[in-house]
């Protein structure tokens, strides 16, 4: 099995635990949720979808909406993530895809938040899904990612009430503002917190911008 298959059944085993646990943004600190302020901020003007990519159940999708962005779009590994995310959000089209082939056109799109999708994704992969992101967003489009900050791996073998095994990939911010320069992206924030409550890690979070 590879590490793609292995990691899409894996959120296809939990999907049901992780809507219940999971749904809606309270798990979020305040800075992580300024941030994503920010990210709509600097949205460019137009008629491109603004896309959820690795959308899970949709509830940044729902944060989103909140925050007035319109139209959206998704797309996430997991069916079983994307059967939710669907019930969620019926007129948003949300696809079952990997992030390294998103069902968009060239310069289609005009913003990508990637909130923890690429924590099982080591260097070489976030490399294909920076390309892949600066492909199809227009030119000003923007990109958020946050994700686990640190360097190396962890195992993981229980979560959300099942047993797996699963191996999960931290990021330094500097590695991941690194990789988006070399994808041709303008690196506009750097940003990372403490951890704080049940989390194992800090927390990272890169802003940058298709010129």
């Amino acid at each position: 099995m590879s590490d793609t298959d292995r990691t899409r059944r894996f959120y296809d085993v939990i999907a049901d635990s992780y809507a219940d646990l999971l749904p809606d943004t309270r798990a979020e600190a305040a800075l992580d949720l300024g941030i994503i302020t920010q990210f709509v901020a600097d949205l460019p003007t137009g008629e491109g979808a603004v896309v959820d990519a690795g959308c899970g159940t949709g509830r940044m999708l729902t944060h989103l909406a909140a925050l007035g962005v319109s139209p959206l779009a998704g797309v996430d590994l997991s069916p079983a993530m994307v059967s939710h995310a669907r019930a969620a959000h019926p007129a948003v089209p949300i696809e079952v895809a990997e992030l390294t082939a998103l069902p968009f056109p060239d310069a289609g799109v005009r913003g990508i938040l990637c909130w923890y999708a690429i924590i099982h994704s080591d260097a070489d992969d976030v490399a294909r899904i920076f390309r892949e992101a600066r492909r199809v967003l227009g030119p000003g489009g923007v990109l958020l990612v946050g994700f686990q900050s640190g360097t190396g791996e962890r195992r993981v073998e229980r979560a959300y009430g099942h047993d797996i095994a699963l191996t999960a990939i931290l990021h330094e911010p500097t590695a991941i503002a690194d990789a988006l320069t070399a994808a041709g992206f303008e690196v506009t924030a750097v940003a990372e917190r403490a951890a704080r409550g049940s989390e194992k890690h800090a927390q990272g979070f890169v802003l940058a911008r298709r010129p």
